[in-house]
């Protein structure tokens, strides 16, 4: 009996396999199918082992297929599992699917459709079209320059902040050399900032005891294996996001509602304005009753919601990382330091002193093109769409990425692309950088609504530290790139030595 339940059994797993081995080979000739060229895949995990298996980075696992492609292929397939994604590598391309055919490209793949999770699936970043241009159109007059310009009092009162929380570090010896790791430095910068930007509040992450809205946001970024799994599909593979239990704040959900609609309540029986998200929230909430599109409850708190947690983690990483560049070369730094320490000393630390720091905002676009806070820009096809200059039509529904990782490190574009160059942003050489080659915020109608804000609130961080300390290379510590986080993010901080300069 027991010897028949066994052939019983080895029979059917041995059916089961040849079914699934056969499926998959299926599955996985795909792109050959439409004549797209590919890499060798593995027939369990497609491309992704190491992604899978926790070696790499998704995003940067996709840059480094990029660089195995041959190098006149414009595009190429590539398998997430059994799935098929379309890899773009000619720039042409990518500005024609992100811009010129914007109306077929309008939607991101990224998304949570959870309906008990609306400020995960409802958030400006994941919403299709036409709820997504809607609401770009209702945010975006809270990030003119106009508007950031006003910002620059908060990040300059935020960056003091900062700077005492280093002078206290040396405040019994300005001669001694102190290692400190500097990604939760710029963190508490960052989320004070974003914080009164996006909820409203007005916090000192600095302080001791560290405040609770400190302590709870950073829960959001702890990449457990749950979170990351959590993060890839929602990337990849989003229909399985309907399956998750934990929403965009987890087990802080309750809290940060609580605290947006402290704010929207406070102002609304106020009636005064600061020009940030809450306003922008609290007129298209009064408007629902003219609109087609109902944005209420945990949609508005979504809006909030992504742009703190996307505007603090992009800006922090990009200060954590630059310094982290500038310890490594020293010329740079003391270069900008100069920079720095010239346009202070004419103008003070003002929004036009910021503004003629050229050397400094090139430190920052080069640390962009090394670490792009988010390495994938993707897009879905919303009908069969035939590729430029070639025999090749995409179906609809075919989901197409962009790696940063892999083409603002080509060499093609950028000459000795491993090197940490802030020149290539200089006004002499800039023009020389072809269109959709350097993408830290995307590009076309999608392109990232706070990207000035980041850029500002980075400068002035650093304009702060570096004014006043010179940062090297802590040889205990070694600084890399996460390999489980889908954004770009060090693995274990960045930590620095740091020494103040006397003057």
């Amino acid at each position: 009996m027991f010897a028949d339940y066994l052939t019983i059994l080895t029979t059917s797993v041995a059916i089961f396999i040849g079914i699934f081995l056969v499926w998959s080979k299926y599955k996985l000739n795909y792109w050959q199918r439409l004549g797209v060229p590919t890499l060798p895949t593995n027939i369990l995990f497609g491309n992704f082992k190491d992604s899978i298996f926790l070696r790499i980075s998704p995003g940067f696992l996709l840059g480094r297929l990029y660089k195995e492609a041959n190098d006149d292929w414009p595009f190429f397939g590539v398998y997430i599992m059994q799935k098929p994604f379309l890899l773009l590598r000619d720039p042409k391309i990518i500005k024609q699917i992100l811009i010129k055919d914007f109306n077929i490209f309008h939607d991101r793949w990224f998304s949570s459709p959870n309906k008990h999770d609306r400020m995960g699936s409802d958030n400006l970043f994941s919403l299709k079209n036409p709820e997504w241009k809607y609401l770009r159109g209702k945010l975006s007059p809270t990030f003119t320059s106009g508007k950031v310009k006003q910002l620059f009092g908060l990040m300059v009162e935020t960056s003091d902040y900062l700077k005492s929380f280093l002078d206290k570090k040396f405040m019994n010896n300005e001669n001694v050399t102190r290692s400190i790791e500097v990604r939760n430095m710029s963190t508490m910068y960052t989320t004070d900032i974003i914080s009164s930007v996006a909820f409203g509040v007005n916090i000192n992450s600095f302080d001791e005891p560290t405040p609770e809205f400190y302590v709870r946001s950073r829960m959001q970024s702890e990449m457990t294996l749950s979170r990351t799994f959590q993060f890839f599909c929602m990337f990849f593979f989003p229909s399985l996001g309907k399956y998750f239990r934990n929403g965009f704040f987890g087990e802080n959900t309750d809290y940060f509602r609580g605290v947006f609609w402290d704010s929207m309540n406070t102002r609304e029986s106020a009636k005064f304005e600061r020009g940030d998200i809450i306003d922008s929230l609290l007129k298209l909430k009064n408007e629902n009753q003219e609109s087609n599109f109902k944005f209420e409850g945990d949609t508005l708190v979504a809006q909030s919601a992504i742009f703190f947690i996307a505007g603090l983690e992009s800006s922090s990483v990009t200060m954590a990382f630059a310094l982290y560049e500038v310890a490594r070369n020293p010329d740079i730094q003391q270069r900008v330091r100069a920079e720095i320490h010239k346009c202070l000393k004419a103008n003070g630390l003002t929004y036009e002193s910021i503004n003629n720091m050229k050397y400094l905002m090139q430190v920052i676009n080069e640390t962009l093109r090394f670490y792009p806070p988010a390495p994938i820009i993707d897009r879905v096809a919303n009908q069969d769409y035939k590729i430029p200059d070639s025999d090749v039509t995409i179906k609809k529904g075919t989901v197409v990425y962009v790696a940063l990782p892999g083409i603002q490190m080509d060499p093609k574009y950028f000459i000795n692309p491993d090197k940490f160059d802030p020149d290539r942003f200089n006004d002499e050489r800039k023009h020389e950088i072809e269109s959709c080659t350097f993408l830290p915020f995307g590009e076309g109608p999608r392109l990232c609504i706070g990207s000035r804000v980041g850029m500002l609130q980075t400068a002035v961080g650093l304009v702060k530290i570096l004014s006043d300390y010179e940062v090297s290379v802590n040889p205990q510590y070694q600084t890399k790139v996460s390999e489980r986080s889908v954004f770009t993010t060090p693995a274990n901080g960045v930590h620095l030595l740091f020494k103040k300069i006397t003057v």
